[in-house]
């Protein structure tokens, strides 16, 4: 999860580079999440205000409920109001649901807010099993990797089936190419994708 969230800052902090002015002293500093409750295929946007752009950088970090850091990450302030939106949407198998926390210091000034990510079973799969599965179906990987992939977003919650064991023999239809490619070029949607395998695998037509 750090790994992932200290890449969504990076890339979310280059896009206030620009001229930096001079140092007018100390400034206060607010930071809010664009909405408080947020839920699995949703980015994270949020606002940075101060009151004084000073020329110092910012030192952003999100901390979870466990108050596990993504570690400081440097962010350049330009103007009063910076807004940002995430690369990268929230999903199950990086984020756990709960209470996150974004920690902002600036100039001698701190602030925080926080935000709450919930499971409203909406299935969000992030964009590497696409690259897998468009893999498999032009026969570039095993079933077997595919069906681990397959098996870790069940594992992770992405994809709900009750009293799910991971099996020893992988077996996947070969029909299933068809909805691996759809999905894989974007006809499909995650939701689709995800409840045919869920159907699948309670059917006990598939077994990963």
């Amino acid at each position: 999860m750090i790994r992932l969230v200290v890449i969504l800052f990076i890339a979310t902090g280059l896009l206030a580079i620009g001229s930096i002015g001079e140092s007018y002293g100390s400034a206060q500093i607010s930071i809010s999440a664009s909405k408080p409750v947020y839920s699995y295929g949703e980015s994270l946007s949020f606002s940075i205000r101060v009151s004084n752009v000073t020329g110092d950088n910012a030192v952003l970090e999100i901390v979870d409920q466990a108050n596990q850091s993504s570690g400081p990450v440097p962010t350049i302030i330009t103007k009063p109001v910076s807004n940002f939106t995430a690369p990268f949407p929230f999903y199950r198998t990086t984020y756990a649901p709960g209470t996150y926390f974004l920690k902002i210091q600036y100039a001698g000034a701190s602030a925080v807010t926080s935000f709450q990510l919930v499971d409203t079973g909406n299935i969000a799969i992030p964009p590497q099993f696409k690259e897998v599965a468009s893999s498999w179906v032009q026969n570039q990987t095993s079933s077997r990797l595919f069906g681990e992939h397959i098996a870790a977003l069940v594992s992770s919650g992405t994809i709900k089936i009750d009293g799910y064991h991971e099996q020893n023999v992988t077996s996947i239809p070969q029909w299933f190419r068809n909805d691996a490619l759809w999905w894989s070029n974007g006809s499909i949607s995650d939701s689709d994708f995800g409840h045919a395998i869920e159907y699948l695998i309670e059917s006990d037509i598939m077994r990963v």
